[in-house]
């Protein structure tokens, strides 16, 4: 498989470039040999992350840009000047219960970003963040399933609708539909305006690892509440049940082979490595940190078994990254690093 498509030292613009995800993909991009253009929406936000790089890699080859406000039609004029390749990023996370604002918002910036790029030469890839829940949610009540990435979460965006305000799981439901919309919507324009540059789709399942971003706050994984004992952490929502679980060092690597690879193009590729179960992460935590003190185990019903065609996403980093999946001990212990 050719990784080819963007010459080493060319220009990535990476938004969500300080969040968990973006800066684990500025460090792959560096660490690649590309050159990075951060988007942020305050530039003293990048900083920590830039000094991070900077003492790792060398100065010079991360830059930030400031974009207040990506839903504009001139959002990004100026900004992809000699940029060869895109990562998407960037999404809503506030976990509002507005749907206007936090559907419109994902489905309004990412398609002036893609039109800004058609408009640009040097663009010659594109890849977006999506998410597993785009396609589907695990239920207790499912059995054995095997969602295929031919389907679509459109009942997300009923749900997202009609469930009232004060529901526990509306803001969820929000999330769950800007993530549905955002990427109907790119594909929508893709397929219809064919612009010049490849484009593909990253469907990652919960995200776990190492934090890449030193900057305090919410840069950390949304696991250490849980961890820490915290009660009724927020990311309990999406782990009853659990899914996969997969190292944001592969969720990077896999989104820069998308990137690059000559031969993946108008492709939506899983991010997902291993199955587990709630229990599992308070099991590996009690392992390795003897001495810690954690919440009981949780009561829940049997697990589904759900099964996803994983074969194209690890063929993609195994050739990129000349090895399969981190495993799934290393993640769970690297990711409360910064909660100890």
């Amino acid at each position: 498989m050719s990784f080819d498509r963007i010459s080493k030292g060319s220009l990535i613009l990476v938004t969500g470039s300080t969040g968990f995800i973006g800066s684990a993909v500025c460090d792959a991009v560096i660490a690649h040999g590309f050159r990075i253009r951060g988007v942020t929406r305050s530039l003293s936000k990048a900083d920590a992350l830039v000094k991070c790089l900077d003492a790792k890699y060398g100065r010079g080859l991360i830059e930030f840009v400031e974009v207040k406000d990506s839903t504009t039609s001139e959002a990004f004029d100026g900004v992809l000047e000699g940029v060869a390749g895109i990562l998407h990023i960037a999404t809503d996370g506030s976990f509002s219960t507005t749907y206007e604002v936090v559907v419109g918002g994902v489905v309004q910036s990412t398609l002036v970003l893609m039109k800004a790029a058609a408009k640009v030469p040097s663009v010659k890839s594109f890849v977006l963040t999506s998410s597993r829940i785009a396609v589907f949610a695990p239920s207790y009540e499912d059995g054995d399933i095997s969602p295929k990435l031919e389907q679509w979460g459109d009942h997300f965006v009923t749900m997202a609708k009609q469930v009232p305000e004060d529901d526990p799981m509306k803001s969820v439901f929000v999330y769950a539909a800007s993530k549905v919309e955002g990427e109907h919507a790119a594909w929508d324009y893709y397929n219809s305006a064919r612009p010049s540059y490849a484009f593909n789709a990253i469907l990652p399942d919960m995200v776990f690892g190492l934090v890449f971003n030193p900057a305090p706050g919410h840069y950390s994984s949304n696991l250490n509440a849980l961890f820490l004992s915290e009660p009724e952490p927020f990311t309990l929502k999406f782990l009853k049940p659990a899914c996969f679980a997969v190292d944001v060092r592969d969720v990077a690597s896999v989104h820069l082979a998308a990137l690059l690879s000559m031969q993946t193009e108008g492709k939506r590729l899983w991010a997902a490595a291993h199955t587990f179960e709630l229990n599992d992460l308070l099991r590996t935590w009690r392992e390795e940190f003897p001495h810690r003190t954690f919440v009981e185990d949780f009561k829940l019903p049997p697990h589904p078994k759900v099964t996803l065609e994983l074969a194209e996403s690890e063929k993609l980093l195994e050739e990129f990254e000349g090895r399969t999946w981190l495993p799934f001990k290393e993640t769970i212990i690297a990711n409360v690093q910064d909660a100890l």
